[in-house]
């Protein structure tokens, strides 16, 4: 079988499981790669950018005047239709292989969230996205904090890519050393492209496939120009380009204003002008020239102190910016495949100016189930502003591009009606809830809706409303008399920017860091919990002889350890809640009393010191579970939840729990909002109601096992946010290579809502356990505030209901 019309699908282990053919057994469709060396920028450059080099940015060795541009990018897409024999297995996790002929190199592709979708005929189709390997790796890998130092390329790339599992091939005489500095706290991915920009460099990453299609080796090539000694076939428009777009930054730059460190600038070496112009690109460029005006500029090298130095340095970035650039994108026939890098001449007799010129391919498109699709990016490199790479959006953002797809079209609104309670009435008097939700496709939107928006309206027998009736938000209660007569209806101009709660990353603090082992607490913390009176009840896992118990210490506000409780039989302590009564600490956790699988939910006084058996009389045992469970409660609300190990997860009333019954008000499964058990290591929870909260992440953040919080409102099940702690949040002093998430919790003090976090640290993975701290951190949480008002007239009918 070719290799240019099938990918092999790789699980997450890199093995072989399956092929995708465009005529075999699992066949795909609409498949396009796009790998670029470098960004185009495809719109005008406006007259006062600034062009702004760097923090770390040198004067040492030979500078290229578009190594500011490089940009290393390798993604795509394809359609797979269901059904077919290996069509589970395209699925988000696992990976594709594909072979490229011009450079004679397999390439993995990391398959990120898919999207489902059916056709008028029913059948339904899985897109699926994917990613270069290797930009994932490093996308969730950080590596470790280095002072500032001049490096050679050697140096910094192996600290980039150190503990990848990627081998690099250095295939360059670069002899550059700048000044390097690693923070610990960006990821490797990030450093890349900046590496990438300061050595000038370019980038090949590829795998080693056996015969059986396994891949043996991961290689990233590192070389000073890609296929820099081939010269390719020249490109004739009706010939092998079948059309073209020239798109040219109009703006030029013929005076610039350049700026080294600390400010300083090239006065003392100019004539004590701090600028350098060029007046024949202005003379060229500018209409006004006669008038002694010039296009301007600014550009700051902050590593460069030597005025000499800051006016040759800027005298070539002028080179760059004095003339319009122009980039080249062209649709080619399938047998002009030119490889990335290479260089071509190009020709268009009919375009005015007539095309007649050179350069290196920087961009390129295939498709292998439609090489007529291929296109060839080429031209001169221009710099744009560092952006999230799309692959990395649509990752994190399906949740914000359902809100935006509403705000454009609100049509796409539906709206769903639940009712948790039924709609069986005992009596005229007895009321039931109802519960509104806002979808936009396949994706629950509620939480960017204010109340407002959550539009209930009662029809009368007639069919007309009854403009009498005035109910909003995503929660009513109704009594039986509303049965068939109520419709919930969405307003998209009630549609919010920003979810019901947040995470405010401006307002981290760090509260402190402490050992493990303190005054008769040990091992490491599970879960934190903050008391009325400013002190911390923490909880860590003991299995003394497989015993299974829960140890509670309490701690002072600077988290010194001041007693300690056993609990026998408690478990793992991951989660707990606190009730303060009269001056009395309660703990809701579970037991088990023979210490099997059998757990009871129980309540219990804290008290210093002692060991409490199951039995003890000072235990209340609430009531049998149907499995292991999280517990947590909440003291605003007087609520608390109970997590099971599948993920379900149940909120009740405390006072109902007290009485005897298990009355579920709502039920969610944390699976739905992108935990995976198998992959993710699940930490804590809290329950704030409405919302609820859970954390999850290993030691030594992973690709699959990042460092996340998320939230959800319990009542509409709408997500609320989720949060890469590592990526997101710039938590002070948390650059340990091992560093574990364990407490995510809520407190109020004077109204306001923090997030708890604690993190189990060790500077260096290879340090004992004996050297571990627990750093303890608070974020304060933003409320969304109430819109205002919407006068919308009259009200008229809508179709977007739900009964």
């Amino acid at each position: 079988m070719a290799l240019n019309n099938q990918y092999l699908i790789l699980d997450s282990n890199l093995k072989r499981i399956g092929t995708l053919t465009v005529d075999g057994a699992t066949k795909f469709s609409n498949d396009s790669i796009k790998i670029q060396l470098a960004d185009s920028d495809t719109t005008s450059t406006s007259y006062d950018d600034d062009v702004n080099v760097g923090t770390n940015d040198t004067f040492n060795g030979t500078i290229n005047l578009n190594a500011q541009s490089k940009k290393f990018d390798h993604q795509g897409s394809l359609d797979v239709l269901q059904g077919q024999p290996d069509s589970d297995k395209v699925v988000a996790g696992n990976n594709l292989a594909y072979y490229d002929e011009l450079s004679g190199h397999w390439y993995v592709m990391y398959i990120y969230p898919t999207d489902d979708a059916s056709s008028a005929a029913v059948k339904h189709t899985t897109t699926i996205n994917f990613t270069n390997l290797c930009l994932y790796t490093l996308a969730h890998h950080y590596p470790i904090a280095t002072t500032a130092s001049a490096s050679t390329i050697q140096t910094a790339f192996n600290q980039c890519f150190n503990a990848t599992g990627w081998t690099l091939d250095y295939q360059t005489t670069n002899v550059m050393t700048p000044t390097i500095t690693i923070d610990g706290k960006t990821k490797a991915s990030t450093l890349l492209q900046t590496l990438i920009q300061t050595y000038d460099v370019e980038i090949d990453p590829y795998v080693e496939i056996d015969s059986q299609g396994n891949i043996t080796k991961k290689v990233c090539v590192i070389t000073d120009q890609l296929n820099a000694d081939v010269v390719y076939n020249e490109a004739v428009f009706g010939k092998n380009m079948t059309s073209i777009k020239r798109t040219t930054v109009s703006t030029p730059v013929t005076k610039l204003i350049p700026y080294g460190a600390n400010g300083s600038t090239i006065a003392s070496v100019n004539d004590g002008k701090p600028y350098i112009v060029d007046d024949d690109a202005n003379q060229r460029y500018n209409p006004d020239w006669q008038a002694g005006l010039y296009y301007e500029a600014i550009v700051t090298a902050n590593q460069i102190n030597n005025s000499a130095g800051l006016k040759s340095w800027a005298q070539d970035m002028l080179k760059l910016y004095n003339h319009p650039r122009t980039y080249y994108e062209v649709d080619v026939t399938p047998n002009f495949n030119p490889p990335l890098g290479a260089t071509i001449r190009f020709k268009d007799e009919l375009i005015e100016p007539v095309l007649d010129a050179s350069g290196r391919v920087i961009q390129r498109t295939i498709s292998f189930a439609n090489p007529y699709g291929n296109t060839v990016g080429f031209g001169e490199y221009t710099t744009v502003q560092a952006a999230t790479p799309a692959w990395m959006e649509q990752y994190q953002n399906a949740l914000s591009k359902a809100v935006d797809e509403a705000k454009k079209d609100a049509s796409s609104i539906k709206p769903v009606a639940i009712t948790p309670d039924g709609n069986n009435f005992t009596d005229t008097t007895q009321t039931k809830r109802l519960i509104l939700q806002a979808w936009e496709g396949s994706t629950n939107i509620s939480s960017y809706i204010d109340s407002k928006g959550f539009i209930w309206r009662r029809y009368n027998t007639d069919g007309t409303v009854d403009t009498s009736y005035q109910q909003t938000g995503y929660l009513i209660n109704a009594g039986s008399n509303a049965v068939g007569t109520l419709h919930g209806t969405i307003e998209s101009d009630y549609i919010q920017d920003d979810p019901e709660i947040k995470l405010d990353p401006t307002g981290i603090s760090y509260l402190g860091v402490y050992g493990p082992d303190d005054n008769g607490a040990h091992s490491a913390t599970q879960y934190m919990a903050r008391l009325s009176n400013g002190q911390y009840l923490t909880s860590r896992a003991r299995d003394d002889g497989g015993s299974g118990d829960t140890m509670f210490a309490l701690q002072d506000s600077k988290f010194a350890v001041q007693s300690v409780m056993l609990q026998i039989h408690g478990r793992h302590g991951g989660t707990f809640g606190i009730q303060e009564v009269n001056n009395t600490v309660y703990i809701w956790n579970i037991v088990s009393l023979k210490n099997d699988h059998n757990y009871i939910l129980v309540r219990f006084p804290y008290l210093a010191g002692v060991t409490l058996q199951p039995t003890d009389k000072r235990v209340q045992q609430i009531m049998p579970l149907k499995g292991y469970g999280r517990i947590n409660y909440d003291r605003q609300h007087d609520m608390v939840s109970i997590g099971y190990s599948d993920g379900s997860t149940d909120i009740l009333k405390a006072s109902d729990l007290l009485g005897g019954n298990y009355n579920v008000l709502y039920n969610f499964n944390i699976t739905d909002y992108g935990i995976d058990f198998n992959k993710n290591t699940y930490q804590s929870e809290c329950l704030d109601f409405p919302y609820f909260y859970f954390a999850a992440g290993g030691g030594q953040e992973t690709n699959e096992d990042p460092h996340k919080v998320w939230a959800l409102n319990v009542v509409h099940k709408g997500a609320e946010f989720e949060v890469y702690l590592d990526n997101d949040l710039d938590f002070p002093n948390l650059t340990d290579e091992n560093r574990e998430v364990e407490t995510c919790n809520v407190f109020y003090q004077n109204g306001q809502p923090y997030m708890l976090f604690t993190f189990n640290t060790n500077a260096l993975l290879i340090n004992p356990a004996s050297m571990e701290r627990e750093k303890v951190y608070t974020v304060p949480m933003i409320k969304r505030s109430a819109a205002s008002v919407i006068d919308k007239g009259t009200i008229s009918e809508n179709d977007n209901t739900a009964d």
